[in-house]
C-alpha cells in the first residue's frame, strides 16, 4: 500500500507541487473567507484540519522512498504555520472606512501627520501633535508620500510592515558563509512565526537588524551600525533605549572563539566598545542633536510622563479574562520548546559568558513582565519584545555553534526531541488558527442558519449599502455642524484623512488614545480644559465611539473601560447628548444638550 502511494506520488511530477499549494491554500480560504469559517470554530476540528494539511503536504513534499520523510514533515509544519499567521496578519487589509479594531482609524490619522499634513484644514504655522513616537510615525506614514493614498493601501502597508521585516530580521541574523540556503530560508520563516507571538513593533526590529549586521563585523562598520540602532530605538520608544547595547553585548560575548575562562583583552575591548556605542546612540546622540537644533526631535519621555504613574495590575501575570493564559503561562508556552532545544544544544562558551548573557536576558524579562502589568497592557506578549528578540539571538548563537549540523541529524533524535521540534514550529501559529474568522456581511437568514448550527450568537459586518448610508449621514452632519462651530473627532479621524467627510477645521486635541492614556493615569489636569470646552459648548458636534456610563468592574480590560467611563464618557454625556448612534460601525454623534444637566462637579479645578 505504502509503496503504491510512493510510486503514485513520484509519477505526479510537477503536478504534486500544485496539489501541495492547493492543500495549503484551500483550508485557509475555507476558514478565513467562507461563511463556514463561522461554523467550524471548534478547537478539535481545526486541529484535525491542520493535521491533515501537515500530513498531506509531507507526503507530497517527501523526496525519499518513504511515504513521509522527517524533513518534509518539518517543512510541512513550518509552511502551514506560516500560512495561518500570514492570513491572520493580513486579515485587516480592507477598504472598509470605519474602525476594524479599537485604535485602527486614529492610528492611521497619527501616521498621516508627518507626510500628509496637507490633508487637514489647520493653520500651516501651527504643529499638529500626534500621540505616537516619531519612529513609528515615520515608518507607518510612508504611504502618505504617495500623491493619493487609500485606506486599503495603508492597511496593506501596515500588514506588510508587521510581517516581512520579521522574516528579514531572521535572514540577517542567521546569515552564514556555509551554503545551506534551505535552512537559512526556513529560519527566516521561523523567526516570523516566533516573533508574531508578541507581536513586535517593527521599529525595534529595525534596530535589531542593525545589531545583527554589526555582529562579528569590523569595528569601523559595527560601531556606526550600533550607534544608529541605539538612536533609532530610543527615537521610537524610550523604553527600548538600552536594548541594542545589550543585544550586541550578548552576541559579542557569545563569539564561539572565546573558549577560555577569561576573555582575551582584545575581545573585552570589542565588547565594551560596541556596548558603549549602543548606549551612546540612545543617550548622547539625541542630547547632542537637541542642543544643536531645538525641537528637531520630540522628547519621547514626554509621551510616558503619566504612564509612569499608571497602576500595575499584577494579576494579569496569571490567567485572567483579558488574556486567558496570563503573561507568565503565555510566555512559557511561547518559548517552552525553544528553551528545551537550546538546553539540549551545547554552546562552547565559558561560565562567565553564560552569566553575562543570562543577566542581560533576565533584565529584558523583568522589564517585560513589569510593563505587561501596566494598565492598558497585558493582553498579549508584546511588552516582552526585547526578551523575545533576545531569544532569537540566542538561537542564532546556538545555530553558529553547531545547531545546523544538529538539525541535519535530528531524524535520528529521540521521539521526545522530534515532538519538541514540531511544537517549536506549531505553537506560534496555534492562536492564529483559532482566531481565523471571516469578516462578512450576512443576511438575516444566514445569521439564523449559523446560530442554529453553532448554538451561539454571530456578528455581521454592515453591507456596502449600509456603510454608504452611514457615511452620507455623518458627512452631512459634519458639514452642517462646521457652519455652527468646531467639530471634534475623538474617534474616526480616518474619515478626515481619506476625505470620507468634508475637510472641516481640524481639532487635533482630545484624541481617543491620548484621552484613554490620561484616563488610566487619572490625570485631572489634562481633562480640566476638556471639561471647560464641553461646558462652553465649544464643539457643535462630537464624533466618538458609542459612549456608555455603566461601570464594568470585571471582564476584558475592565479597569481601562472603567477609567474611560469615569474620565471621558460620563463627563461628555453630562454636557452633550447623542443624536445618532450607529452601532454596526461603532460611531456616535453628539451635540450640546438642549436641556443642560448639573455638571458642576466636573468643573472643579484639580
Amino acid at each position: 500500500m505504502i509503496d503504491s502511494l510512493v510510486s503514485m506520488r513520484d509519477r505526479l511530477g510537477f503536478l504534486r507541487y500544485c496539489i501541495a499549494i492547493a492543500i495549503l491554500v484551500l483550508p485557509v480560504w475555507f476558514l478565513r473567507y467562507s461563511i463556514w469559517g463561522l461554523v467550524f470554530t471548534g478547537t478539535y476540528f481545526r486541529a484535525f484540519i491542520w493535521m491533515l494539511i501537515v500530513v498531506g503536504l509531507a507526503i507530497l513534499l517527501s523526496k525519499t522512498n518513504t511515504l513521509i520523510s522527517w524533513n518534509a514533515l518539518l517543512l510541512s509544519a513550518l509552511l502551514s504555520s506560516v500560512a495561518f499567521v500570514i492570513t491572520s496578519t493580513y486579515s485587516n487589509v480592507s477598504a472598509y472606512p470605519f474602525n476594524l479594531f479599537w485604535s485602527d482609524g486614529n492610528r492611521i490619522w497619527d501616521y498621516s501627520i508627518m507626510f500628509g499634513r496637507e490633508l487637514y484644514n489647520y493653520p500651516a504655522d501651527q504643529s499638529i501633535e500626534a500621540y505616537i513616537s516619531l519612529g513609528r510615525q515615520f515608518l507607518w506614514g510612508l504611504p502618505f508620500l504617495l500623491p493619493k493614498s487609500s485606506i486599503l493601501f495603508n492597511r496593506f502597508w501596515s500588514a506588510l510592515v508587521l510581517s516581512f521585516p520579521y522574516a528579514l530580521f531572521g535572514w540577517l541574523t542567521f546569515r552564514s558563509k556555509k551554503d545551506n540556503r534551505k535552512q537559512w530560508l526556513a529560519l527566516g520563516l521561523w523567526t516570523f512565526l516566533f516573533l508574531s507571538q508578541g507581536p513586535i513593533y517593527t521599529p525595534l526590529l529595525l534596530s535589531a537588524m542593525l545589531v545583527a549586521l554589526a555582529w562579528a563585523r569590523p569595528l569601523w562598520l559595527a560601531i556606526p551600525l550600533v550607534l544608529v540602532a541605539g538612536f533609532y530605538a530610543q527615537f521610537s520608544r524610550i523604553s527600548w533605549l538600552v536594548a541594542p547595547a545589550m543585544w550586541i553585548g550578548i552576541l559579542e560575548l557569545s563569539d564561539i572563539s572565546m573558549q577560555k575562562s577569561w576573555l582575551p583583552l582584545k575581545k573585552w575591548i570589542r565588547v565594551v566598545t560596541l556596548t558603549f556605542s549602543g548606549l551612546a546612540g540612545g543617550f548622547f546622540i539625541p542630547a547632542i542633536i537637541k542642543s544643536i537644533q531645538s525641537n528637531t526631535l520630540e522628547n519621547p519621555a514626554a509621551a510616558i510622563t503619566y504612564s509612569l504613574n499608571q497602576p500595575l495590575l499584577w494579576y494579569r501575570l496569571l490567567p485572567n479574562e483579558t488574556y486567558s493564559p496570563g503573561i507568565i503561562l503565555g510566555l512559557l508556552i511561547a518559548i517552552g520548546p525553544l528553551v528545551i532545544l537550546l538546553l539540549k544544544q551545547k554552546i562552547l562558551i565559558s561560565v562567565w559568558q553564560k552569566i553575562g548573557i543570562a543577566l542581560a536576558m533576565l533584565a529584558f524579562l523583568a522589564v517585560g513582565l513589569v510593563a505587561s502589568t501596566k494598565i492598558g497592557g497585558g493582553n498579549n506578549l508584546h511588552n516582552l519584545d526585547m526578551f523575545l528578540i533576545g531569544m532569537v539571538f540566542l538561537v542564532a548563537i546556538a545555530w553558529k555553534s553547531g545547531g545546523s549540523e544538529w538539525l541535519s541529524r535530528s531524524e535520528r533524535a529521540p521521539l521526545w526531541i522530534k515532538t519538541t521540534l514540531l511544537l517549536f514550529l506549531i505553537i506560534p501559529a496555534y492562536p492564529f488558527l483559532q482566531n481565523l474568522r471571516p469578516r462578512l456581511s450576512l443576511t438575516s437568514a444566514q445569521i439564523s442558519q449559523i446560530e442554529v448550527l453553532t448554538d451561539s450568537t454571530v456578528s455581521s459586518m454592515p453591507s456596502n449599502e449600509e456603510v454608504q448610508q452611514y457615511l452620507e449621514y455623518i458627512s452631512s452632519s459634519v458639514e452642517s455642524a462646521d457652519k455652527q462651530g468646531e467639530v471634534l473627532f475623538i474617534d474616526g479621524r480616518q474619515l478626515l484623512t481619506f476625505e470620507y467627510v468634508p475637510k472641516v477645521r481640524l481639532v487635533p486635541e482630545y484624541e481617543k488614545k491620548q484621552m484613554m492614556d490620561q484616563a488610566m493615569s487619572s490625570n485631572a489636569s489634562y481633562f480640566a480644559p476638556y471639561y471647560q470646552d464641553l461646558a462652553a459648548q465649544r464643539f457643535s458636534l462630537i464624533v466618538s465611539e458609542p459612549l456608555k456610563i455603566p461601570i464594568k468592574e470585571e471582564g476584558v480590560f475592565s479597569e481601562e473601560g472603567d477609567a474611560w467611563t469615569k474620565w471621558v464618557a460620563a463627563p461628555t454625556l453630562c454636557f452633550y447628548e447623542p443624536i445618532e448612534t450607529f452601532k454596526p460601525v461603532h460611531i456616535q454623534l453628539l451635540v450640546p444638550r438642549a436641556e443642560p444637566l448639573d455638571c458642576s462637579d466636573y468643573l472643579i479645578t484639580p
